[in-house]
C-alpha cells in the first residue's frame, strides 16, 4: 500500500467510522477560553476551547482545541482534534484524533485512527481491534489486538498487534501526506469560521433562517444557481475593473463577493445540521445545529478527490442561497 493510499485509508476509515455512530440522543455543547469538564455528563459533548480538560466520565466526545487533555473514560466514541492531545483515560468505543502531538495512554475498546506530526501509543494502551496511525514520527508500545496500519517517516515498534502494515513515507511524500492532518493554521481557521457562525446567530438570526429556508426549498436548484452566479459575478469583477470609471462598482462588487464566498459554507453547515437533526428526529436549537452541521462539513472537506467537489457544491448553494433571500427581501420592500 503505497503512502497515499495509506492516508486516503486512514481518512475513509474516519469517515466510515463517523457515519456508523450510534445517533446522539442528547447534546451538552461546551466552549470558552479553558474549559473544564469536571462533573459526569450522561450526554454527548462537544467541547472547543484554546484548553479542554475531561476530568469526568462522559457518554461521547467531539472535542476541538488547542490543548486536549483526556483524564476521565469516555464511555462510547472520542472524536477529537488539536495541538496537543493527551488521552489518558479509557475509551470504551473508537477513537479518532488529528493533531500535533498525540500521545495515547489508557485502553480502547474498538478502532483507533491517529494522524499527527508525532503519534505516541504507550504500554498502558490495550486496543480492541484495528489501528490505524499516521505521522512523521510514530511510536507504539501498547498491543493492538487487530492490524496495526502505520504510514509514517520513522516508525518504532515495541509493543505487539496481531498484524503490523507499516508503510514508511518516501522522499517529498510528506508534504502530500500533511495535507491529511489538520495544521495549526486550518485548525485555527477552522475554530475562526466557528467563531463567526455562531455569531451570526446571534446579530441576525432571522437573516441564517431566511438563508436556510431557501437551501432547504430546492437544494439543486439553488447550487445551480450559486455555481452560475459565482462564475457571472467574477466575469462582471474583471470586466468593470477594466475601466477607471468601473473600479468603484468592480470594488463594491468584489467586497460582495468575497463576502459571501466566506460565509456560503456557514448558511450550508446550519442547513445540514437542521436536516440531519430532523432525521434523527431531534428537537433541538439553532446553536446545535449549526455545530452538528459544521462538523459535518469539516469532516467531509476532508475527503480526498470528493473534498474539493463537496467543497464546490457547498459554496454554490450558500451562495445560491444568500442571493436567493436577499432578492426575497428586495421584493417585499
Amino acid at each position: 500500500m503505497s503512502g497515499g493510499k495509506m492516508g486516503w485509508f486512514c481518512i475513509l476509515l474516519l469517515t466510515s467510522i463517523l457515519a456508523t455512530a450510534p445517533a446522539a440522543e442528547a447534546l451538552e455543547i461546551v466552549g470558552g477560553d479553558v474549559v473544564n469538564i469536571d462533573s459526569p455528563i450522561a450526554d454527548d459533548l462537544f467541547a472547543g476551547g484554546n484548553t479542554v480538560n475531561v476530568n469526568a466520565p462522559v457518554d461521547s466526545a467531539f472535542i476541538a482545541g488547542g490543548n486536549v487533555f483526556v483524564n476521565a473514560p469516555i464511555n462510547g466514541d472520542l472524536v477529537v482534534a488539536g495541538g496537543v492531545i493527551e488521552l489518558n483515560s479509557d475509551v470504551g468505543g473508537k477513537v479518532v484524533a488529528a493533531g500535533g502531538t498525540i500521545n495515547l495512554r489508557g485502553d480502547v475498546e474498538r478502532n483507533v485512527v491517529m494522524a499527527g506530526g508525532q503519534v505516541r501509543v504507550h504500554p498502558t494502551s490495550e486496543i480492541g481491534r484495528d489501528a490505524a496511525l499516521s505521522g512523521g514520527e510514530v511510536y507504539n508500545a501498547g498491543m493492538v489486538k487487530g492490524t496495526l496500519w502505520v504510514s509514517a517517516r520513522n516508525f518504532e515498534n515495541l509493543g505487539s498487534a496481531g498484524a503490523v502494515k507499516f508503510q514508511r513515507w518516501q522522499e517529498g511524500a510528506f508534504e502530500g501526506e500533511s495535507k491529511a492532518v489538520i495544521s495549526t493554521f486550518s485548525f485555527l481557521m477552522i475554530l475562526g469560521y466557528l467563531i463567526v457562525g455562531l455569531l451570526a446567530l446571534r446579530l441576525s438570526p432571522g437573516g441564517v433562517s431566511a438563508v436556510d429556508r431557501k437551501i432547504r426549498e430546492s437544494a439543486p436548484a439553488r447550487a445551480l444557481l450559486g455555481f452560475g452566479l459565482i462564475v457571472a459575478s467574477s466575469i462582471l469583477i474583471v470586466i468593470s475593473m477594466l475601466t477607471v470609471v468601473g473600479l468603484p462598482l468592480g470594488f463594491l462588487l468584489l467586497a460582495f463577493f468575497v463576502a459571501a464566498l466566506l460565509l456560503a459554507d456557514i448558511f450550508v453547515s446550519y442547513s445540514l445540521g437542521r436536516w440531519a437533526l430532523s432525521t434523527l428526529n431531534q428537537d433541538r436549537n439553532d446553536l446545535t445545529a449549526f455545530v452538528l452541521g459544521y462538523i459535518i462539513l469539516s469532516v467531509l472537506f476532508l475527503l480526498p478527490y470528493a473534498g474539493p467537489v463537496i467543497k464546490l457544491i457547498s459554496v454554490s448553494l450558500g451562495f445560491g442561497g444568500i442571493v436567493a433571500a436577499l432578492d426575497e427581501s428586495r421584493r417585499r420592500v
